[in-house]
């Protein structure tokens, strides 16, 4: 279908970005939470940053495009592609409502047509079968190895010279928008490589926020530079910091497996969650049952972290106890979506992202990350807009966007030049220096890429629980998530292969 130039304010109203729309966030991270704007209060760098940008001029794209180009050049060929995403709210929303406008000054010949993503999983299989799949889909590392064996996707590989992507200028997860076919052995590799059918776009990671306020009240000096804490001097601080009293806690222990528990696993010397063969979970091991223990302990042990039952009470109207101001410490992803606890905080207590903690065995951080790219599906090749949705792609992942993405802070900047931008350290929160530091180590960890994942984790989660919510001891909860992991991965006899073996038209 084709469309004429269009205004910014038809691509912001195609966006229906205040429309009661059930978003699915669990995905990536973040469940759902109190309507939150842009951080504007975010400091004076990144507002002013804001500012700047938001202040942009709101010309058409027709002046857009006869500003860029010669008076006598013809018109471009308009083209309309359709993109599925979940980033219609928060400061996900506000970062991708400014970036579709942006796209459109520099893309007039392209119409963007966003669809909130509603049970996008659900849906796509039958929208692929049916050939009516969108152009570009926001996705994960499973989706993309699922669908992708069955010929979903449109490799874009040769167009990336054009478009003057540098490989090396992104964090890299295999096997998410690049068909690699590891071998699941560590470490991954971290160079981008392998036919590719999409961009990076929200990288995730786990790592630390802590309460200075708090600490400081509770005579709690938190640590500053690398190498400098550990799980002895955790368990210290949280008793200094809990109260009794004021129902205030040291840390905020919880089942949480990407950004809590697996990372502090790793940390303690476990290399990875399964098998090379992919037989059997590792859970067996002594410094994965270590790990698991000195979490839940402190929880039924030290007392110093609430029990699950108190979670909803302490968290009241902002969302979380850590946002309530009751928790001094707290493992956990929102280390790369700080922009969703800004406004909740907002000037009631000062945090920072902390340095990586030494666990009992010493191992290395070994911070848990996974990566949601923007896929380019078949839907593009069958209608020719390969070019169009690459560039789509390409923009959102790169330096300009990434760069909005860290003022507003939905998530972490999959761009390394982003990263590291001022607007992107500044506070609030302190501290945001260690966010380049958790992304730049060469031995964190992801997701593992099998195709049955959803089903692995509810099934683990739901054994795992009662340890977390003291209905068994830490071992016998953990012992039965290896033996349930052993169970359902006997089926597997060497690496799962991923092959591509297009089925859909």
């Amino acid at each position: 279908m084709q469309h004429s130039a269009l205004t910014r304010r038809r691509v912001l109203a195609g966006m229906g970005m205040g429309a009661a729309t059930t978003v699915a966030l669990a995905a990536c991270g973040e469940s759902s939470a109190p309507a939150a704007s842009a951080p504007a209060t975010a400091a004076p760098a990144a507002a002013t940053a804001m500012a700047e940008a938001t202040a942009a001029p709101a010309m058409t794209q027709a002046a857009a495009a006869a500003t860029a180009m010669p008076e006598a050049a013809p018109a471009m060929e308009s083209a309309e592609i359709r993109f599925v995403t979940d980033h219609t709210a928060g400061p996900r929303g506000a970062a991708m409502q400014w970036g579709l406008a942006r796209f459109a000054e520099k893309r007039p010949d392209i119409f963007v047509k966003l669809e909130p993503a509603a049970n996008l999983i659900d849906s796509l299989a039958i929208q692929f079968a049916a050939g009516t799949a969108p152009h570009v889909a926001l996705l994960s590392q499973s989706d993309f190895l699922r669908f992708h064996a069955e010929g979903a996707f449109t490799e874009i590989s040769d167009l990336l010279p054009q478009m003057d992507v540098n490989k090396a200028d992104y964090y890299f997860l295999p096997d998410a928008y690049t068909f690699n076919n590891i071998d699941h052995s560590f470490p991954q590799p971290t160079d981008m490589t392998g036919p590719q059918f999409g961009m990076p776009f929200q990288f995730a990671i786990s790592g630390f926020v802590a309460n200075i306020s708090l600490a400081e009240a509770a005579g709690v000096t938190l640590p500053d530079t690398e190498n400098s804490w550990t799980w002895n001097d955790w368990t210290e601080w949280d008793a200094m910091m809990t109260n009794p009293d004021t129902g205030e806690y040291g840390s905020w222990a919880r089942d949480d497996y990407e950004f809590q528990y697996m990372p502090q696993m790793y940390s303690n010397g476990m290399a990875k969650p399964f098998d090379d063969r992919l037989t059997k979970t590792m859970y067996d091991l002594p410094e994965a049952v270590d790990a698991w223990k000195y979490l839940i302990d402190k929880i039924f042990v030290h007392e110093t972290s609430p029990p699950a039952d108190q979670v909803k009470e302490l968290g009241g109207e902002f969302g979380n106890p850590f946002a309530a101001g009751k928790v001094g410490i707290w493992p956990s992803g929102r280390v790369y979506s700080t922009g969703f606890a800004v406004p909740r905080i907002k000037d009631r207590f000062t945090w920072t992202l902390l340095p990586e903690v030494i666990a009992g065995n010493g191992g290395p951080p070994g911070h848990s990350t996974n990566d949601q790219p923007d896929l380019v599906t078949n839907s593009a090749g069958r209608d020719g807009t390969e070019e169009q949705s690459t560039a789509l792609a390409v923009f959102l992942a790169g330096e300009e966007y990434q760069g909005r993405v860290g003022i507003d802070r939905g998530h972490m900047p999959v761009h390394k030049a982003a990263i590291g931008a001022p607007t992107s350290l500044a506070p609030p929160p302190e501290g945001m220096k260690w966010l380049k530091v958790y992304a730049d180590r060469p031995d964190n960890r992801s997701l593992y890429p099998f195709n049955t994942w959803r089903e692995w984790w509810l099934q683990h989660r739901a054994l795992g629980q009662k340890g977390w919510v003291g209905e068994q001891t830490p071992e016998e909860s953990l012992a039965a998530c290896q033996d349930w992991g052993e169970r359902h991965l006997s089926s597997y006899d060497g690496p799962a292969p991923f092959v591509s073996t297009p089925v859909y038209p």
